[in-house]
């Protein structure tokens, strides 16, 4: 567990912000890495503070463009420039960087330490790379998009489900080592397909937790396989990553109750593991195309 690194309250200390930010972690163990927002809408009125010397990186995805400051690295002042919305800056924090920003700031900080990407080149039998590089504040859309989706699902009232976080983790591992990291994956050992007898018991497990929060590594280790083994297999067996699957069953347990029982939707709603009515909702619209509501009335016409 990454319970000492720079990422949430420790890191808005750093910069003396002034609210507690927004903050998760994804993944588990070894390969777990952190993601927090970090707003500082007037800038800096002073110097951050010295972040301890550390083996991870921070990966700051900029969200608003911002005329620049000043950085230092190991010392030394170097060049930084403007910094476009969807703009990205590695820091190595064991060159302990200090900045001032005199200019408003919007950052989703993606906290990885050595070792998940190390657990990450294990599980994938790539290449440990020593250091993850980007040509400063360049735009890299890929990982504005797992921002976005990040922040989106951590914003929330209700939190986002560890399954899906877990997942949204393993992929930004994988942009970091084959992008920042210059690996090139081996086709030879990408992970293939789950063995029918695992599919079968990713179904089984899947099914028998259908109204609870599934992590990845509960699903994994009844296959006996590593969690990005199984993230990347699972999606290759079944076309769909485990946490849309799971979505899925779910939305077919509804449609059986919404026909067959003369439940409310909001009781449907707590039956099926959805936080509330409007959680169902939003899922089956995305899912079926149409309220539960609606789909309700239409087939009810026909029995």
């Amino acid at each position: 567990m990454i319970e000492t690194g720079a990422y949430g309250k420790r890191m808005a200390g750093y910069l003396h912000l002034n609210q507690p930010p927004i903050h998760a972690t994804l993944g588990f163990g070894r390969s777990e890495l952190a993601v927090t927002r970090l707003d500082a809408p007037k800038g800096f009125t002073d110097l951050t503070s010295p972040i301890p010397s550390e083996k991870a990186f921070s990966i700051h995805l900029h969200l608003r463009a911002n005329r620049g400051g000043r950085l230092w690295l190991s010392g030394k002042l170097v060049p930084t420039g403007k910094r476009p919305s969807g703009g990205v800056t590695i820091l190595d924090l064991e060159q302990d960087p200090i900045a001032f920003f005199p200019n408003a700031i919007d950052v989703v900080q993606f906290y990885i330490p050595r070792m998940a990407l190390e657990e990450f080149a294990y599980e994938n039998s790539t290449a440990i790379m020593h250091t993850l590089s980007w040509t400063h504040c360049e735009m890299d859309t890929t990982l504005k998009h797992l921002g976005m989706t990040v922040l989106s699902a951590i914003q929330r009232p209700k939190a986002a489900p560890k399954l899906f976080l877990d997942y949204i983790g393993q992929t930004v591992l994988a942009h970091a080592t084959y992008v920042y990291g210059g690996t090139i994956p081996s086709p030879g050992l990408m992970p293939g397909r789950l063995a029918p007898w695992q599919a079968q018991r990713a179904k089984e497990f899947l099914n028998a937790n259908l109204h609870g929060d599934v992590p990845l590594a509960s699903v994994a280790a009844e296959c006996d396989l590593s969690v990005s083994h199984f993230a990347h297999a699972f999606r290759r067996t079944f076309g769909r990553p485990p946490h849309r699957w799971l979505t899925e069953r779910r939305i077919d347990v509804v449609k059986s109750l919404l026909l067959t029982s003369g439940l409310t939707l909001a009781e449907v709603a707590g039956e099926c593991g959805f936080a509330d009515q409007s959680a169902l909702s939003r899922s089956f619209k995305r899912v079926v195309g149409e309220s539960p509501g609606e789909w309700r009335r239409s087939r009810k016409g026909h029995h």
